[in-house]
Formats: structure tokens, sequence, C-alpha cells
């Protein structure tokens, strides 16, 4: 009797763990639309920007994002082409997937951090770079794909390095979003997630592709267009077909 009381108990425990909630309602889906929502909190101006890490989307993850942790994707520089001055994060971008119309809010804060080779064949986050404040977003309509990008503070200096882009979601909502991966297949290493049990590499879990997640770069050296410059940000509600 007392065996199966431990049994059960052990049972219960592995239900009500982080880790088996997001398991057992783990849900991939392709992107069935072309219409892009962004919220942006950057001005972008075309020319003298780079988007590093992964700016594509294809699946969207449902019932894996619960609130409360953070996620980091592996950012290469030299992605970008030449620029004279090297190439500053401006700020981090992460698509989400609502199906429905929704009234949620969110607070975030993104930072960027070195990398951790320990391990040389698998980069993992190290010592922080730097970090935003953390700012409320939302509600997000129409529902559908939204592209959301918050600022990187102004010191934050040129990496000519690899490093990991993070997103925290510092609380949760009653209607949170799915989280979105690019086509794939899932390369380890790559896209990490915090629940407060460590750093987890996401492809341990059958995602099917590495979150979109990416950071803006602006180039530091001369350019014909004129930089985005941060005396002119504001808050950006847009959609692109």
């Amino acid at each position: 009797m007392y065996t199966r009381a431990i049994i059960v108990l052990f049972a219960l425990f592995i239900l009500a763990s982080p880790l088996a909630a997001r398991e057992a309602s783990l849900d991939a889906d392709y992107i069935t639309t072309n219409r892009l929502n962004i919220f942006s909190l950057v001005d972008r101006t075309p020319g003298d920007l780079c988007e590093a890490c992964n700016n594509s989307y294809y699946w969207t993850i449902d019932g894996w994002l619960l609130g409360n942790e953070s996620y980091k994707t592996y950012c290469d520089p030299s992605e970008c082409p030449e620029c004279t001055g090297g190439w500053k994060p401006i700020g981090v971008t992460i698509y989400l997937y609502w199906a429905e119309e929704n009234a949620c809010e969110l607070t975030l804060s993104v930072d960027v951090e070195e990398v951790d080779w320990t391990v040389p064949d698998c980069p993992m986050p190290g010592a922080l770079i730097a970090a935003s404040d953390p700012i409320v977003v939302g509600p997000f309509s129409p529902a559908g794909l939204w592209a959301i990008t918050i600022p990187l503070p102004v010191d934050c200096p040129v990496l000519d390095e690899p490093f990991f882009a993070d997103i925290s979601f510092l609380d949760a909502c009653d209607e949170m979003p799915a989280l979105v991966t690019d086509e794939g297949p899932c390369v380890p290493c790559v896209t990490w997630n915090d629940w407060g049990s460590g750093w987890q590499d996401l492809c341990d879990f059958s995602f099917p592709g590495n979150l979109s997640i990416y950071t803006t770069l602006e180039c530091q050296g001369p350019s014909p267009v004129q930089r985005a410059t941060w005396t002119t940000i504001k808050n950006s509600y847009r959609t692109e077909e």
C-alpha cells in the first residue's frame, strides 16, 4: 500500500511540474498567413541596419510559453555585411502568434550576453553585456502573427564576436501566445529556455525548428543613409502583408 501511495504521489508530482505541463500541451502547426503585425519601440531606417540570428518563421508552438521565463538565441554579427565601425545591437525581436483576439499585456525585458565556450562545440549563455528595463507591451490586436521588438540600452557596445540575445517574460496573461520557430530542423545549442530549472536546449524537447528571435544591429561607421536615432524612438503598431 505504501509503495502504491509513493508511486501515485510521484506521478502527481510529475504531472504538476512545469516541464510536464509544457510537454503535455506542446502542439506544433505551420503558419498559414502572410500577414505580419509589428510592435516596435525602435525606428528602422533601411540601409544601415542588419537583422542577425533568426528572422524566419514557419511553425507555431502552442502550449509551451507559460510566462515567468527566459529565451535566448545564438547570434553572430559576421552574418551582417562589412561595417566600418562595427555593428551595435539596438533591439531584440521575437515572433509570437495569437490564434484569437486577445487582451493580453506582457512585461518583457531583453538583453545581450557573452558566449560561454566551456563546451567548445556547444555555445551557451554567458555573462551579461547589456540589458533593457522591463517594458509592458500589448494588447495585440488583431489576432495572428506578431513581431515584437524591444530596444536595448543606448550604451550597449559594438559586438564583433558571437553573443546571445535574450527575451524574458516577467509575467503572464490569460491568453498566452504560441512561440514561433523556423522551418527547421532544430539545430542544437542555438535556442535555450529557462523556466527556473536552468538553461534547456529546446531541440531536446522535439521543437521542429529554432526559435524565431533576432537582433537588430546598427552600423556605427559612415553610411549614405541616415541611421535610426534614439531621439525618435516611438511606439509603433502596424501590419505588413
